[in-house]
């Protein structure tokens, strides 16, 4: 392949897949406040041996800009030479986590939110069951008592079923109380932070905040998947 053409490719992988990278490299090695920085207008002008070129928008005052690195002067954790192009990826990579590292980052964005699995789908009838209780008992009893289908299932359960569902009931406010304390401390020591820390989206966080509210603990095993 000519200089050109892996130059070529290059640039258009780069604008194309990674423009959070290419994001990061003008937030860091172009000292530019993000705030002020047009997302969408990031992108890499030329590469060779020697430089990377990249334009930008930006705001306040309205103007297009161009980064001009040389690859000597971006610093990064692996200390990576380019001696030629075949040595660009690899410093690119370095460049990036250094770069999303330097901000408090992590390297890629969790933009997608993955719904309740089957281990943690009966937490949403628990916390209805809890509501319901805590507001008036006696909805559900009326519903169990004139529901057949309901009534034959509970004549197949243990005999101990209605003492330990009694106790559930007279408790129903208490739990629910700690329970969600329990969430809202999860969503406030872990959650925020880590969806903070991946970039996600305000309204893909808040969705990822509401499953763990309800959820609890499934919902960091979910985004610990989510992030691998």
């Amino acid at each position: 392949m000519s200089s050109s053409a892996h130059s070529e490719r290059i640039i258009s992988h780069m604008n194309k897949d990674h423009q959070l990278a290419l994001i990061d490299y003008v937030v860091v090695y172009g000292d530019v406040d993000p705030k002020y920085l047009v997302e969408d207008s990031v992108q890499i002008k030329s590469v060779d041996e020697k430089q990377i070129v990249i334009e930008y928008d930006r705001i306040k005052p309205n103007q297009t800009k161009t980064l001009l690195l040389y690859w000597s002067d971006a610093k990064e954790n692996e200390d990576i030479k380019v001696n030629g192009l075949s040595d660009i990826k690899s410093k690119l990579i370095s460049m990036a986590k250094y770069c999303a590292n330097e901000q408090g980052f992590e390297v890629k964005k969790l933009t997608k939110v993955i719904g309740p699995t089957l281990l943690s789908l009966p937490m949403y009838p628990i916390w209805l069951v809890l509501i319901l209780n805590s507001i008036n008992p006696i909805i559900l009893r009326n519903l169990f008592k004139n529901d057949n289908l309901l009534n034959t299932i509970l004549s197949y359960l243990p005999s101990n079923v209605p003492h330990l569902y009694s106790l559930f009931e007279n408790h129903s406010l208490r739990i629910a109380i700690g329970l969600g304390i329990v969430h809202a401390t999860e969503v406030l020591l872990f959650t925020r932070n880590y969806l903070r820390k991946y970039r996600t989206p305000t309204i893909q966080r808040y969705q990822w905040y509401i499953m763990h509210l309800i959820e609890g603990f499934f919902v960091i095993l979910r985004l610990k998947n989510a992030t691998k």
